[in-house]
């Protein structure tokens, strides 16, 4: 965990003057400029600047959830990152999974997919697959949207979207079992759990999932839940109702003998 327990950039308030301060020098940054990703897992992997939020680079994004992903993730282990984006977690991953792991990243936005691919091949990363498809509840075609900017597209309802994708279920598409899976995909995750629900029975894989909505808190936890695991926020606290945060992880129960 190289560097999570040092000071959390990101977390500064951006409308603080002293938050305001420190992200000027971020902005004379080049867009498409290579920097090396200063702390994390990633750590000295290299970075193209505007691909998303500096935080990325500086290895300051998500800190807790960052903290709470390295406690799961192992060498061996198959990952899937479901709304990989320009691929934060993608690098973090393959590094911590070591040439014996994989990790399947899921990009279907074009922009963010071609970053995405990008990192990989830049960094010479060999134990990556990316996905260009959606994850839902159902194969086909639907739409999506491509103007939300970086991290914020998703499945989008029929006719809202630039984009057409033509969509996977994890339970059909054929991709080896995971051992983790990380999910932020806009409101898109109840359907993608939907999808995954022989995956969940099957295969037991830890769950971190980011909950877009009230509504996507309360289906997530009734799959989740009915799959046989249990609900922790990112502090490892129980939850034993409806999650009132937007980041939990779920973990499975101990088979009964």
């Amino acid at each position: 965990m190289t560097g999570l327990n040092a000071i959390n950039w990101s977390g500064i308030n951006r409308g603080s003057l002293f938050g305001r301060v420190l992200r000027i020098p971020l902005k004379l940054l080049p867009a498409n400029s290579i920097v090396r990703i200063r702390r994390g897992p990633a750590k000295g992997l290299r970075w193209i600047v505007g691909s998303s939020t500096h935080g990325c680079w500086l290895g300051t994004y998500e800190m807790d959830k960052q903290r709470a992903l390295s406690q799961f993730v192992k060498p061996g282990m198959t990952v899937y990152d479901i709304g990989a984006q320009a691929g934060f977690y993608t690098l973090a991953f393959a590094r911590q999974v070591a040439d014996a792991g994989r990790v399947l990243a899921f990009e279907p936005c074009p922009p963010e997919s071609r970053f995405l691919l990008r990192h990989v091949l830049m960094n010479h990363i060999e134990n990556v697959t990316v996905v260009a498809a959606a994850v839902s509840d159902h194969a086909g075609l639907s739409s999506f949207t491509t103007g939300r900017g970086p991290t914020m597209n998703s499945i989008a309802a029929a006719g809202d979207g630039a984009l057409m994708v033509s969509p996977i279920t994890l339970d059909s598409a054929g991709l080896p079992p995971p051992a983790l899976i990380k999910m932020d995909i806009e409101g898109a995750e109840s359907a993608a759990l939907s999808g995954a629900r022989e995956t969940l029975r099957r295969d037991r894989p830890v769950v971190f999932v980011a909950l877009h909505s009230p509504e996507q808190r309360r289906l997530c936890a009734e799959i989740l839940r009915s799959a046989g695991y249990s609900l922790r926020d990112l502090e490892h606290h129980p939850i034993s109702g409806t999650p009132e945060t937007d980041e939990i992880y779920a973990v499975p129960a101990p088979a009964s003998r």
